[in-house]
């Protein structure tokens, strides 16, 4: 048996396609990235077919994003596609179809938001759109298990998908028949579409995963996300919409505690930032709702799924409008809903972190704690000496000349110091890849002898927190410092 294996060329600073044996662990290359590629798709039989290389331009700032494709596997790649990033039209190609010919296409093209597409490889032109929803962004596709497009998937408050032919729906609908009230969805099927496998999710339990087997007329539970909080009754986000104070809709989701008066508030900010909330089960919104605290998540102008206006609208306002936007919906939320005026904590991870670090010295007195897990304190370091790719660039610097790269220093808390007066907790890993634990490490020896400031290193936890005992730590740690300073 033989898998694929990408391998990251550190001394060449490209990707290289390996064969691997898993029988003796022996391995070839496979696919020589002669273009230096920066990501590459198989077609069905595992065949690599397309490529993808984002570059600066030489005579701009500008960035371009090509696609790379091969007809036969005997063929160099060849240029099909390029579009200047923040600008163009999007065109990523998830699939292709069984000839090689016609590739499914996610493009914002025409209505503005992320639309399912059928375009030529040969002749280089759209064909005709095959999913497009009238208010969010098409997320992603299906494929079924043998790596064929059966449709598509996106968000409102849950998941839901949108199959292309009437024996896959009707999947759907023997197991909404199974579970009434939940929100699901297939996950996995058998060819013959006689056994399957759903999530469902209640407004006040975890995800479960269950089994239907028709061939047997048997169903039932198959395992849980958090076995130990199946019999635990959750909060159920309410949604709330709102106008940002210069006139733009958003949205979000607050989660009320059981039982509680008048709740302290935690502003609970997602990372990306080009992610979103929604209504599903986040281990960090229950596990606050169940010490007793509200909860409020907002999905932010650059927050992805709700089309390109309500993403590109935060492009290049780190710090600025987007940060304005949490801070218009905790307003919004302290106005309208039964929770203490006086006492809040503002908490992120990633982009949220960042969002907790920029407040403490924006507005130094909105809240009365500030605790960043992995977040960036120097977001002038971080544009500097990280590799820019798609994700930078969308959403930090337009330009990246040295005064563009200077004025990051106006939104990095690690130049204001001075201004900061509530307490902070920085959490990091030393595993983490996405944003250095220097971005911790180094705020905190700028300011421990300024500030109230505490800093948890974790050995080993990665960016994503996805180690047990480091996620126990991270957890007490938090714990703790609520107690001391947003409690009565």
């Amino acid at each position: 048996m033989a898998m694929h294996w990408r391998i990251y060329e550190g001394i060449l600073q490209y990707y290289t396609l390996f064969k691997v044996t898993l029988e003796d662990g022996s391995y070839e290359k496979y696919f020589l990235n002669d273009e230096k590629l920066d990501s590459l798709r198989t077609d069905i039989d595992g065949n690599v077919r397309v490529g993808v290389k984002i570059e600066k331009l030489k005579s701009s700032n500008q960035h371009q994003k090509t696609i790379w494709y091969r007809e036969s596997l005997n063929e160099p790649m060849k240029k099909i596609h390029s579009r200047i990033l923040g600008e163009d039209e999007t065109f990523d190609i998830v699939a292709l179809s069984d000839d090689n010919v016609h590739a499914y296409v996610i493009s914002d093209r025409e209505n503005a938001r992320q639309a399912l597409w059928s375009y030529n490889i040969k002749t280089n032109e759209f064909e005709k759109v095959l999913f497009s929803h009238p208010k969010y962004d098409v997320a992603g596709v299906i494929h079924n298990n043998e790596g064929k497009v059966v449709g598509i998937y996106y968000y409102d408050d849950y998941q839901h998908q949108y199959f292309f032919n009437q024996q896959q729906d009707s999947l759907t609908a023997v197991a909404q028949k199974l579970m009434p009230h939940a929100q699901l969805y297939i996950v996995s099927s058998s060819r013959d579409q006689k056994r399957f496998l759903f999530s469902a999710q209640t407004a006040e339990q975890v995800p479960v995963y269950y089994f239907v087997d028709l061939r047997n007329q048997k169903a039932g539970a198959w395992v849980a996300s958090y076995p130990y909080l199946v019999k635990t009754k959750l909060s159920e986000p309410q949604k709330f919409e709102f106008k940002a104070s210069d006139g733009m809709q958003l949205n979000g989701y607050l989660t009320m505690p059981h039982g509680a008066q008048k709740p302290p508030l935690i502003v609970f900010p997602h990372g990306g930032p080009t992610s979103r909330d929604t209504k599903y089960y986040n281990p960090f919104v229950q596990y606050f709702a169940a010490k007793g605290y509200a909860v409020m998540q907002v999905n932010f102008r650059g927050s992805e799924g709700f089309g390109n206006r309500y993403e590109t609208s935060g492009y290049f306002e780190w710090g600025k409008r987007m940060q304005r936007d949490v801070d218009d919906a905790t307003d919004f939320v302290k106005a309208n809903y039964p929770i203490s005026k006086d006492k809040s904590c503002l908490v992120g991870a990633s982009y949220g972190g960042y969002v907790a670090l920029t407040e403490a010295f924006q507005h130094p007195n909105k809240f009365n704690c500030y605790i960043s897990i992995a977040g960036i304190a120097d977001l002038k370091a971080l544009v500097e000496h990280e590799r820019r790719d798609d994700y930078f660039i969308k959403n930090i610097v337009q330009n990246e000349d040295s005064n563009t790269i200077d004025k990051l220093t106006e939104v990095s808390a690690a130049y204001h110091i001075e201004r900061i007066k509530k307490p902070i907790l920085l959490i990091h890993g030393t595993k983490d890849t996405q944003v250095d634990r220097r971005q911790s490490s180094d705020f905190y020896s700028k300011a421990k002898n300024k500030i109230d400031i505490k800093y948890v290193e974790i050995k080993n936890m990665t960016h994503h927190l996805d180690d047990a005992e480091g996620r126990m730590e991270t957890f007490k740690s938090i714990d703790e410092f609520l107690d001391k300073y947003l409690q009565p």
